[in-house]
């Protein structure tokens, strides 16, 4: 399997980094899930917008030669040389250089692997399941729009739905009200609107959430971002959730309330 080291083609097996790297004492970085369909990455304008972001938040300097075409080349020979039409994408950003908390300069560094997916989004046949996760609260900062490498909120997360028997379960902000699921965005049916939360909510400014908004608009469907209580979640019709790898995904259960999924069908009729 070949990855790409700041545009290099590497064996992934090859040693890239030292143990006094940033990337592994402090998760200094930050990353970008992609999902490539026939060797093209969709939505790739709104990740690499939100790369962009995060690097100048996090204060990591990027090459001016990282473009977003750049990466579009980049990801196209990865599927090539590894021998995949379809994929799923994930770049790394860290900030590569010495220093203990104050690092002696910004300079960025990427990573970029690959992993063979299943090409097309698909709508679940089986509803999803959603337990809840509550020690961890996420942050009211900035830092809760992006996927920073210290994600041990989300790994906890994801070994309470484990342990719940769940697909995914959904956490809350330090204001107690739901912001995301621990590996999507979280949309409601409520009557003929859609609810989700506003980034005000501190919830991941996920870029599948982005589309879905943009889409809503452009079709003049009732779509709205505000404060979703767990009584709403049980009082929604229907609750479907989204990440740029699976599209929409719909649930069928949150805390013995079961849901239906017609008007997400439609949806993701409509928006793929």
């Amino acid at each position: 399997m070949l990855i790409s080291f700041n545009g290099v083609l590497t064996d992934a097996d090859d040693k890239i980094f030292s143990s006094h790297s940033r990337i592994y004492k402090y998760g200094d970085g930050f990353f970008e899930s992609i999902k490539i369909i026939q060797r093209t990455p969709q939505l790739f304008n709104l990740h690499y917008a939100r790369i962009t972001r995060a690097a100048k938040l996090f204060k990591i300097q990027l090459n001016e030669k990282w473009t977003q075409n750049f990466f579009t080349e980049q990801l196209n020979l990865l599927c090539l040389k590894n021998g995949f039409v379809n994929a799923r994408c994930r770049i790394t950003f860290y900030r590569d250089s010495q220093g203990y908390y104050a690092p002696i300069s910004n300079k960025g560094s990427f990573i970029i692997e690959l992993s063979e997916d299943n090409g097309v989004y698909r709508l679940n046949d089986k509803g999803l399941t959603l337990g809840s996760y509550g020690q961890i609260m996420k942050p009211s900062n900035f830092v809760s729009f992006f996927k920073p490498l210290s994600a041990i909120n989300y790994v906890m997360a994801g070994i309470a739905a484990q342990e719940q028997g769940c697909d995914s379960v959904v956490l809350y902000n330090e204001s107690n009200r739901i912001c995301e699921a621990h590996n999507a965005n979280i949309f409601i049916f409520r009557d003929d609107e859609i609810i989700t939360p506003s980034l005000g909510e501190y919830c991941l400014d996920g870029v599948m959430r982005q589309h879905i908004i943009a889409r809503c608009k452009a079709l003049n469907k009732p779509l709205f971002q505000e404060e979703i209580t767990e009584e709403a979640l049980l009082m929604a019709d229907e609750v479907f959730v989204t990440n740029a790898s699976k599209g929409i995904q719909w649930v069928e259960s949150y805390g013995g309330k079961f849901y239906g999924f017609e008007r997400v069908q439609e949806l993701f009729s409509e928006l793929f």
